[in-house]
Formats: C-alpha cells, structure tokens, sequence
C-alpha cells in the first residue's frame, strides 16, 4: 500500500496555527470574551485599563450577528440567535453588552433591574419597586453634593427626567407588554420609540417633503420633534402611528456604572434588551495604568488587581 506523501514541516506549522487559531476564535465567540476598560464609569470595582474576561456561556451563547475583519468595519450584518444559558442576567450582575446606540461599541455596567421591576432615584438613594436597593460596596460617587429636585438636567432618559440624582419611578418594560399609540399618550411616544429601535423596528417620520428614518445613533435628536410634529408625519413598519400596537420582545434590563455620577448608561440611552447582552464579567487577568509615564514602567502595571474575580 502506498504512502500518503510526508507534509514538511512548514505545512505542519501552517496548519497548527490555522488549528490554534480557530479553536481560539470559537472559544472567543462561545465560551469567554476579552475586554478592555474604556473608561472610569465602572471605578469602584473596575479601572480603566482593567483587561477582564466576559462568561458568554452562563446567559446563553449569542452566535455573531456580523461578520467581518476584525478591529475594522469591512464586514456585513447576519442573522442571530441565543442558545439557552444557565440564567438571564439579574440585578448585582456586572454586564458586558453591545451600546443599542451604536453596535460597534462595548460597554460594561451593573445590571440594576431587570423587565418588570419599577425603579426610582431619590436623593441619589435607589430604589427598586418601593424599597432601597442593597448599596453595592463598590458604589462611588464624585462628590457629597446631591443634586436638588430643582435642578434639571439635559439629555436624560426619557426626556423630562429631573436628575441623576432625582429620577423616576420608570417601570421596566417586559415581553408581552402592548402599547397603543394615541394622541393621549404622546408623553410616551418616545420612549417606546426608542424600545422599538432597540428592537429593530423601522420608525420613519415624514418632514418638510422628505422621509428620513429613525436611527437608534441619532435618536437623541428626535425628541422636540417628536413632541411636536402631527401624529400622521409618523409611520411604524410602514403603518401610521396613530392606533399602531407593539407588542414587547426582548427582556429588559436597567444598567448603571458604579462610578454613578460619571457613566453613560439606561438613564441616558434606555432600556438594554436581552438581544444585545454578550455575557458576565468574570475576572481581571491584566490591568495597566496608561497614565503614568514610561519610566514609571514597573508600576504601569497594577499587579495587585491580577487574576481579581469581579464582583
């Protein structure tokens, strides 16, 4: 019997790498993800510069919904789905997920409540259907001043929202959950706008002559005109808006950093639906200061945090 040809040791070297570097692509997209922290949102129990791996399997594995080169935007849209996990995620969970504003970004937050659960900031106290949530030891916050319920602030979710400090009580929408549009809700119209973007609905609004669509990147431009503009300027899936029902997907969740008084999060830019979440933080296994200079070289690296489970 013949032999099959001998491969040398070059194509042996090619083919364990291309082999390597597979099983690692497949871990990264079922089992763990690694991540790096952006910014300071999460000081407290996590520092920018922090390198943490995500559990994707404990939630259930989200298969890839884009395809592409990585670290650049050449790539295309796929469908996706979500196997079963262990657990969906619950309020103390920290969280890594896809901004709804912008896919391509990453964030990480506390999951703080989840569908259903109504939730209410008094004097920078939080509480969770009607009684103070248990304060997390990692909670900060950049001052002692607690803004009053006088002072208004600007861009909040959903707008006319007082504070950071002074904000709600806003339910938590959970699926099955149906809303109407009508001309006596209007306060509501873009909150739930924005849940549908969220979802992927198409949202379209006729103005001056021409149709622009909706996008959940530039939603929070939308707000005076969608107070303002006559209710048939709007279509939902091709549909007028007036009398149009939605039906809720997506579970929900209520996410907030640590850092309280200095992270962009579900009081900002809504609610964070279940399509979104990749997995839990886990542990820290890397963490460099890139603040300090190159000849503090020893100490950019904060040892102390190495192999540090996240809580």
């Amino acid at each position: 019997m013949a032999q099959g040809r001998k491969r040398g040791p070059f194509k042996e070297t090619v083919e364990s790498l291309f082999i390597t570097i597979g099983l690692a692509l497949v871990i990264r997209a079922g089992v763990v993800y690694p991540f790096k922290i952006p910014t300071e949102s999460m000081v407290g129990s996590l520092l920018k510069g922090d390198h943490i791996l995500c559990n994707k399997f404990v939630y259930g594995i989200r298969t890839p919904d884009w395809i592409g080169i990585p670290y650049t935007e050449i790539g295309f849209d796929v469908p996706h789905t979500r196997l079963p996990g262990f657990r969906n995620p619950q309020a103390g969970d920290v969280v890594i997920f896809k901004y709804p504003r912008d896919r391509s970004e990453y964030y990480v937050k506390r999951c703080i409540a989840t569908s259903g659960d109504t939730v209410e900031i008094r004097d920078r106290v939080t509480y969770i259907n009607g009684k103070a949530a248990i304060r997390n030891e990692n909670e900060q916050y950049i001052s002692g001043q607690v803004l009053p319920p006088t002072y208004q602030q600007d861009g909040l979710f959903p707008p006319g929202e007082t504070n950071i400090h002074q904000y709600g009580p806003l339910r938590i929408p959970q699926p099955g959950d149906r809303f109407t549009f009508t001309d006596s809700n209007r306060a509501q119209w873009f909150q739930w706008m924005n849940l549908m973007l969220y979802e992927d609905q198409r949202v379209t609004v006729t103005w001056q002559g021409k149709t622009h669509h909706m996008e959940a990147a530039q939603i929070d431009q939308w707000p005076r005109l969608v107070a303002q503009l006559p209710a048939d300027a709007f279509q939902i899936n091709g549909r007028s808006l007036l009398g149009y029902q939605y039906a809720v997907q997506d579970r929900q969740f209520f996410m907030m950093g640590d850092n309280r008084d200095n992270s962009l999060d579900s009081r900002f830019w809504g609610f964070l639906p279940a399509r979104y979440v990749v997995g839990q933080a886990l542990i820290k296994y890397w963490s460099w200061d890139a603040d300090k200079p190159l000849y503090q070289l020893p100490d950019k690296v904060r040892w102390n945090r190495l192999l540090g489970l996240i809580d």
